[in-house]
């Protein structure tokens, strides 16, 4: 009679955002890096437009409630701390980054093209979209 032996598992890294592999596929999947690139938002220097875009995504999924935690995310998830390797990323960078004057417009609408072609997100006659108009109190600002 033979025995069983017991499986063995890497030791793997965990990270605090779960979901970070699958939002990166997705990410890939949908050309957001190069849609970001030929819609002409880029910075000069330091991390890459589209790494801080994916970064904020990311935050936002992970129901950070800042961009501090955000940019405190890089370092806790195994993923991030991998694709953030050469840059540490401050809040003051994501903050900077989101208040220039960017054609995010013209991202949106590259966006857009890029779900109609995939059979899985194209809208046809008949379909709903859910908009959640939702407002959160702010402690700081009206």
């Amino acid at each position: 009679m033979s025995v069983l032996q017991k499986p063995k598992f890497k030791d793997l890294n965990h990270g605090e955002c779960a979901g970070a592999p699958i939002l990166k596929r997705m990410w890939d999947d949908f050309d957001f890096s190069l849609f970001l690139t030929q819609s002409g938002i880029m910075k000069r220097s330091g991390a890459p437009s589209w790494l801080i875009c994916f970064l904020y995504v990311t935050g936002l999924v992970s129901n950070c409630a800042s961009v501090i935690q955000m940019s405190k995310l890089a370092d806790k998830d195994a993923l991030l701390k991998e694709m953030f390797q050469p840059w540490k990323l401050a809040q003051y960078t994501i903050s900077r980054f989101f208040t220039n004057s960017f054609t995010w417009t013209t991202f949106w609408g590259k966006r857009e093209e890029r779900q109609q072609q995939v059979d899985t997100t194209n809208l046809q006659d008949g379909d709903v979209i859910n908009l959640d108009d939702t407002h959160l109190a702010h402690p700081y600002a009206k």
